[in-house]
């Protein structure tokens, strides 16, 4: 069986928020720390999740090995639920892109599937959407919550 490729994800497809388990959970192998560098990630408060695009920053989430026996379903739905149609579809609301992702237990880097947002179809993201500065989805909620509840 050949090797898929991985999927590296930085915000509700992470383990333990609601997109895993809707989409990955009991459907991967392994995961493992990762991080992807010259970009930058945005919190829509407006949409509930995160977007990615190219910058000077780093931004951190999960290498994801998908089960082979269920991979090209698992990657059909995953491309749905990102509103990704087709490459380079003006529609899209997330591209699809190989790019070199960085290990972070061992550096090793690898190229993995990435999700990039379109804010060109997003008429409230210059206006709404709140820049993560540390790169972390996963730590952004977490502060979030945390103040909500202060």
């Amino acid at each position: 069986m050949n090797k898929k490729i991985n999927v590296f994800v930085y915000g509700s497809l992470r383990e333990g928020f609601f997109n895993y388990d809707k989409y990955l959970k009991g459907k991967v192998i392994s995961i493992k720390p990762g991080k992807i560098h010259n970009m930058v990630l945005y919190h829509m408060p407006y949409k509930g999740y995160p977007a990615l695009l190219k910058g000077t920053g780093t931004v951190y989430g999960e290498i994801m090995e998908i089960n082979p026996e269920i991979y090209d379903e698992t990657m059909k739905a995953m491309d749905e639920m990102e509103g990704f149609i087709s490459e380079n579809n003006p529609q899209n609301e997330y591209e699809k892109k190989l790019l070199k992702v960085e290990h972070l237990d061992d550096k090793k880097t690898e190229q993995c599937y990435v999700y990039f947002y379109n804010k060109h179809i997003d008429p409230d993201f210059s206006n709404k959407a709140v820049l993560i500065p540390h790169g972390d989805w996963v730590n952004h909620m977490c502060e979030s919550e945390k103040n909500r509840k202060i």
